[in-house]
């Protein structure tokens, strides 16, 4: 009963964080396109898009924190084991237990207080500093929220890596 439980939230998580990461994917490949047409109306037509470079800050907001879940996921964050590999597997065991539960207690604080400016910046009408075009003054609160709910889909990977390296820890 509990071990179905923890699969169905384990791939809960799994197709929530592979469905942040297309939307990351989506805005990169927006923000190529946006980006290419800014520099050609720019140098060509002496014409750039206007508040470009306020669009570009907050989409790269979006696309950095969608991807980081399924990164950790598919074990893709840069890690050095060069003193790791030279312990036991029990004590391998134990460290990446460690390791995963700072992590976890880390992110979990992390998005705590992400959320909560995100609710500053909704109480307080904050927004972006440009006034030029339709990206200048633009209210920052949805992307804070975005990316708090981003955050919140990394700690819950973290939480599963914290559950496997325990279950990885009882089996040794």
């Amino acid at each position: 009963m509990v071990e179905r439980l923890i699969k169905f939230i384990d791939i809960s998580i799994l197709k929530t964080s592979r469905s942040f990461n297309y939307v990351g994917v989506s805005v990169i490949l927006f923000m190529m396109f946006f980006t290419a047409s800014d520099v050609i109306l720019r140098y060509l037509f002496n014409s750039p898009i206007e508040g470009a470079y306020e669009a570009i800050e907050l989409m790269m907001s979006i696309s950095f924190c969608f991807g980081i879940a399924y990164t950790q996921r598919q074990k893709g964050h840069v890690s050095v084991n060069l003193v790791v590999i030279k312990l036991s597997n029990i004590r391998q065991s134990i460290l990446n237990m460690i390791v995963s539960l700072i992590s976890f207690l880390l992110c979990a604080l992390m998005t705590w207080q992400s959320f909560l400016k995100a609710n500053v910046a909704l109480n307080s009408g904050e927004s972006t500093y440009g006034g030029i075009g339709p990206f200048g003054h633009v209210p920052i609160f949805p992307f804070i929220y975005l990316t708090s709910s981003a955050c919140l889909i990394f700690t819950l990977e973290l939480f599963v890596d914290v559950i496997t390296s325990l279950k990885g820890m009882i089996k040794k």
